[in-house]
């Protein structure tokens, strides 16, 4: 141990006595400040259990604890962040990171992450609310960045979530309350990017400081803080508040406790400290929290790169529910089955096919029959599949529309020998068309034609009560009475963009509990939600919720859906017996790979968002 009452020197500092977001106020007084040196050769620090902690190129980890210098984990360590009892820190003999399990009687390495293709230059910890995942960032000044899952429940399991391209140049990072990375460099300025691990690659320059000598950033109290090499502090409109720090040079490596400022100086390898007084804390509203259900199976992954999966839909075996299938377009090709655990049973290239729906028993030609209906964009036409009692897809004989654009579609069965198809365009046309079996296929002939504002895909039809329901993807969701036989048929907005519901509309398909309790589910594409609204008037909203990562099987959550489906139906046994919802996952990560389903069983969603309680 090293012994530091010999270390300490004390130093005459002015300081600057305000707050973020202030004027610069004037130096109220000559206050103390000590520089902590010593053989440790560590540039940065953070606070443990009251104790400081130190990262030493020639130690490893290092704790101050009553005036003792104390190597706690021997290495070669560079950078260090904390949360609770994880540490993370570089391993520069090794050129990997090291995650490190803090305890005061027994502190232990954990596993090293992979090593990596590029030098890690910064690390940063990203505890998150929503999942109550431990995530870490790390990056060079090359432009790249990775977001990992360190930990889930308290297990280290870590794993790639993703890839980011940031600014060149980049030397420090920091990750807030509403999910936001923050990277410095010394060319433009701060940047931001949206660090959720569904989020699409964005990024904005949230404060520009050309040419800037910035050193030092942290998050303190909600609050974005920068230091120069000089010591002086920037809030986040990149005003000078403070400088606690006055006449030092070369600073770097800026952390901040409730009541002190710590930095280094590279010219003498000295900590020094300086009283603060912290800004008040910005707490993120709880209604901002959108409860997360983690991803149960995953499909395989689409044949090809880009924008290809796009709508699903369940069949239900008929005796044996484990046995269902899930149906999914690839709009690029064609039409591809998955068993309830995910893997592919068959495709086929039926052509750009967009949404499909399916109906189960339904009488035509004198055989009850699983019919499933695909709207084809390469000849604006329906493909038609019959599923057997294996869930075995052969296609039927194409459906031609007089759709110009055709877009979505969804089936519906007012009685047990009837079938119409709804299919609409992008200029908001919707067709209503009647299949019926003729000489061995299905044939198709429009009964009539109406209208929405604007672009129209998802949409579910309501059976038992004869009501379709359709989402406009910019305005909202319609309600139309199907028992209104007019050639013009007009609907009603039910529900509006807005709040909660943040555009585009995309899948929309009904959960009926029981016979007076039904749900629809709405993709809201804009915030990577699901919505549950009653599925009659008033239409009350009920909640909202996302498919986040399962760190056990390795799956991440869902984000930027088009289709969806759900089923009251059992699709297993246990959690399975209450019928699951499946979407299209159009960000697929953990690690960056080509789109595919993901599918949650039904009692995690009414588990979660209590909705026997709210019946």
């Amino acid at each position: 141990m090293i012994n530091t009452k010999n270390i300490i020197t004390t130093v005459a500092a002015t300081l600057f006595s305000c707050q973020l977001g202030t004027a610069m106020a004037n130096p109220v007084a000559q206050q103390v400040r000590t520089a902590l040196q010593g053989p440790i050769a560590a540039s940065e620090m953070a606070m443990w259990d009251q104790r400081a902690l130190f990262a030493s190129e020639r130690l490893g980890l290092v704790i101050e604890d009553k005036q003792l210098l104390k190597v706690i984990v021997p290495g070669q360590f560079e950078y260090l962040a904390v949360h609770k009892d994880i540490a993370l820190t570089y391993d520069t003999e090794i050129d990997q990171v090291q995650g490190i399990n803090l305890s005061l009687s027994n502190t232990q390495r954990l596993s090293l992450l992979p090593k990596r293709s590029f030098q890690v230059e910064w690390l940063c910890l990203q505890p998150r609310q929503a999942d109550k995942n431990l995530y870490a960032w790390l990056g060079d000044d090359a432009g790249h960045a990775e977001q990992w899952l360190l930990s889930s429940d308290g297990q280290w399991q870590p794993q790639l979530v993703r890839s980011l391209s940031v600014s060149m140049g980049a030397l420090k990072c920091a990750v807030d309350d509403n999910e936001q990375l923050y990277v410095l460099d010394n060319h433009q300025g701060l940047w931001r990017y949206p660090a959720a691990p569904y989020v699409a690659a964005e990024s904005a320059l949230a404060i520009s400081m050309p040419d800037n000598d910035l050193s030092g950033l942290v998050i303190n109290a909600g609050q974005i803080m920068m230091m120069d090499e000089s010591g002086h502090i920037f809030d986040a409109k990149g005003d000078k508040v403070a400088a606690p720090f006055k006449g030092l040079q070369t600073l770097e490596s800026l952390y901040v406790t409730d009541k002190q400022l710590w930095a280094y100086s590279d010219d003498d390898a000295q900590f020094y400290q300086a009283p603060w007084q912290p800004p008040t804390k910005v707490v993120l509203a709880s209604n901002e929290l959108i409860k997360e259900i983690p991803t149960a199976v995953e499909s395989d992954i689409s044949d090809r790169a880009g924008d290809t999966m796009d709508d699903p839909a369940i069949w239900i075996h008929p005796t044996t529910p484990e046995k269902s299938r899930v149906l999914g377009t690839n709009k690029r090709w064609g039409l591809l089955s998955f068993s309830m655990q995910g893997e592919q049973q068959q495709a086929i290239g039926a052509g750009r096919v967009n949404n499909i729906d399916i109906r189960q028993r339904v009488l035509l030609g004198g055989e009850y029959r699983d019919i499933a209906v695909a709207s084809n964009r390469d000849r604006n036409s329906l493909s038609i599949f019959n599923v057997d009692e294996y869930g075995v897809l052969t296609q039927l004989p194409e459906q031609a529309t007089t759709l110009s654009d055709i877009y979505g579609l969804c089936l519906y069965q007012p009685s047990e020998d009837e079938l119409y198809v709804f299919a609409n365009e992008k200029s908001g046309l919707v067709s209503q068309i009647e299949l019926k079996w003729q000489d061995n296929h299905l044939k198709a002939t429009q009964v009539r034609q109406f209208s929405v504002p604007s672009q129209p895909e998802g949409c579910v039809a309501d059976d038992a009560n004869k009501q379709l329901f359709l989402g406009e993807e910019n305005a909202g969701i319609w309600a139309f009475n199907l028992d209104d036989k007019s050639a013009n048929l007009s609907g009603k907005m039910i529900i509006k963009v807005g709040g909660p519901l943040v555009a585009d509309i995309e899948g929309i398909s009904l959960y009926q509990a029981d016979s007076e309790t039904g749900y629809l589910v709405v993709s809201s594409q804009g915030n990577d939600s699901y919505l549950l609204y009653n599925s009659t008037a008033p239409y009350a909203y009920v909640d909202r919720f996302r498919i986040g990562i399962n760190a056990s099987k390795g799956y991440d959550g869902s984000a930027e859906t088009d289709g969806l489906d759900v089923t009251s139906s059992a699709v297993g046994s246990g959690v399975w017996s209450q019928g699951m919802m499946v979407v299209q996952d159009g960000r697929n990560r953990m690690p960056d790979q080509n789109q595919n389903f993901k599918w949650v069983p039904w009692s995690e969603i009414s588990q979660t968002l209590q909705l026997g309680a709210k019946d």
